[in-house]
């Protein structure tokens, strides 16, 4: 089980919590994934010059892609501008204000690699967590 995982950030107004989201896909069990940020904000713009300076801190790791926008198109068409910068075998998707749980990726690459070619689409649960203690599991 060896195949890439892209996953895909579309990132817009943001930048606090894009590292949050990064991180937790680079700290996966599964290793062998990249990460394409694709920055809806704008070049130059204010949220734009912070999600670069966001960015920076992952220049130098090859599993990360960073794209940018010269104008804010909408969320739909920088999750597009992932895909067209993708490698992978496999595509996921992530929000910026989200993370992964570390056994996320690898959980549905051993779903989807036990399952026969008519099927496509995996989904996990998730936890939605409100505040400091409230979360909310869903199955």
């Amino acid at each position: 089980m060896n195949k890439l995982v892209s996953v895909i950030i579309p990132t817009y107004k943001r930048p606090e919590t894009l590292k949050r989201a990064v991180d937790s896909v680079l700290n996966q069990t599964y290793e062998n994934i990249e990460v394409i940020v694709a920055d809806d904000n704008g070049i130059g713009t204010e949220f734009g010059l912070a999600t670069e300076a966001v960015m920076k801190e992952y220049a130098s790791d090859p599993r990360v892609k960073y794209v940018q926008h010269e104008v804010n198109i909408n969320g739909s068409a920088a999750r597009n501008t992932g895909f067209r910068a993708s490698s992978g075998d496999y595509i996921m998707l992530l929000d910026d204000d989200d993370e992964f749980t570390p056994v996320k990726v690898k959980a549905q690459v051993e779903k989807l690699e036990s399952l026969d070619e008519s099927w496509g689409v995996c989904y996990t649960s998730f936890i939605r967590v409100f505040g400091d203690k409230d979360k909310f599991l869903s199955r």
